[in-house]
């Protein structure tokens, strides 16, 4: 019960910023499964019809939504974290990069997803500087 009053007390702005983030990240996560990476790039990419663009939120607010939304989906990865980030970043008008890199953890590899936007990492895990990029992809946040 207390989630429900939780997400009550918020405002219609973030109710409707809450939902917006927990479709993309739902999105995000069924799309890795069936969709490929050029359609991935592009829908995280796709930037707000500019007659929705007067209600562009805050990169702290959308940060916010997106994280409570990956607490609450199974399986939401540092990359579905980054995807839906970029794509809610991008339909707001802010220009972001989502980087992708790997770090050797032993005799094995691990990859990690993250967002740069404003000159700020997001990052859904932890920061950690021993990531090499491997690639990554800029949207303009414009149309």
């Amino acid at each position: 019960m207390k989630p429900l009053r939780t997400y009550l007390s918020l405002s219609p702005d973030d109710r409707r910023l809450l939902r917006q983030a927990f479709a993309a990240v739902l999105v995000a996560r069924l799309a890795l499964w069936v969709a490929g990476i050029a359609w991935m790039r592009s829908w995280a990419a796709q930037p707000r019809p500019e007659a929705l663009r007067t209600q562009c939120r805050p990169v702290n607010r959308i940060v916010w939504a997106v994280q409570a939304a990956c607490r609450r989906v199974p399986g939401a990865t540092c990359l579905v974290s980054s995807l839906a980030l970029q794509r809610l970043l991008s339909s707001h008008g802010h220009a972001s990069e989502l980087q992708i890199g790997v770090a050797r953890n032993g005799s094995a590899f691990t990859a990690h997803a993250w967002i740069v936007c404003n000159g700020e990492v997001y990052d859904s895990g932890s920061p950690d500087d021993s990531y090499t990029r491997l690639m990554a992809w800029r949207t303009s946040g414009k149309t």
